[in-house]
């Protein structure tokens, strides 16, 4: 989705607070009957709409950075697979699991990686963060399958930590936790985009209801040629839909 979507929300939260203003500057002469058009609700509505923007905002960034610190963890895996082969041709690993090892290793290479950042808009679609997630969770999956043929064969115990058994094992728990940390910061941003989406566009007494209600009874109030209509008149309200 493009950055437009995420414009559109903020100014459609912007726009709220001007009608929240403008009818606190009418004083006695804003009387509404209905209850969504109170200013208390009003009032309420606006704080909601502002911390339900900035929640989401603040919880893409938290996935940005998880993002990052995963491409970090995971930079290193191919070249690390093709060290773990050639230590393995140094040492006295039957032939048999060395061309079980290079099967392993030729997937690992293979996997692509989607490196582009997935967050700079909160509105992203998230079928693009799933695709980068399947090619991590892939990663993963076979540098594990390699690091587990080596620990059932005790012929494998190369000094260097960072090919070592120890180590091995260590880099793939670093990789599965940036994979879940990853899924779970994301299914955070799906829910309260969810959320945000509802209470702004959904609900009976969403943002954008509220929003033309509001017009509509200031136009019935004052006429549409009103000085006090024509304040508000050119404040839109859209709801913006998921692409």
């Amino acid at each position: 989705m493009s950055s437009q979507s995420e414009t559109g929300h903020y100014k459609n939260v912007v726009n709220l607070k001007a009608l929240k203003t403008f009818a606190n500057g009418l004083g006695t002469a804003y009387t509404p009957q209905k209850d969504t058009l109170q200013l208390p609700f009003l009032e309420a509505l606006v704080t909601e709409m502002t911390n339900l923007h900035q929640d989401v905002k603040d919880q893409a960034n938290t996935l940005s950075i998880a993002i990052d610190e995963r491409q970090l963890v995971f930079q290193d895996v191919k070249p690390l697979a093709t060290k773990i082969i050639n230590t393995m041709s140094s040492t006295n690993v039957d032939f048999k699991l060395i061309e079980d090892a290079k099967a392993i290793n030729a997937k690992i290479q293979g996997v692509r990686v989607n490196k582009k950042k997935q967050t700079e808009n909160p509105d992203q679609p998230t079928n693009n963060i799933s695709v980068s997630r399947q090619s991590y969770d892939s990663l993963y999956e076979n540098f594990r399958s390699l690091v587990n043929l080596l620990e059932q064969d005790n012929k494998y115990s190369p000094l260097e930590e960072e090919v070592s058994i120890v180590g091995l094992t260590a880099k793939a728990t670093r990789l599965l936790q940036a994979n879940e940390k990853n899924a779970t910061e994301s299914n955070t941003l799906d829910n309260l985009r969810i959320l945000r989406n509802k209470r702004f566009y959904q609900d009976e007494d969403c943002l954008l209801n509220v929003a033309k209600d509001f017009k509509k009874y200031i136009r019935g109030k004052f006429g549409v040629n009103s000085t006090q209509f024509a304040q508000i008149s050119g404040l839109e309200f859209k709801e913006i839909k998921p692409e």
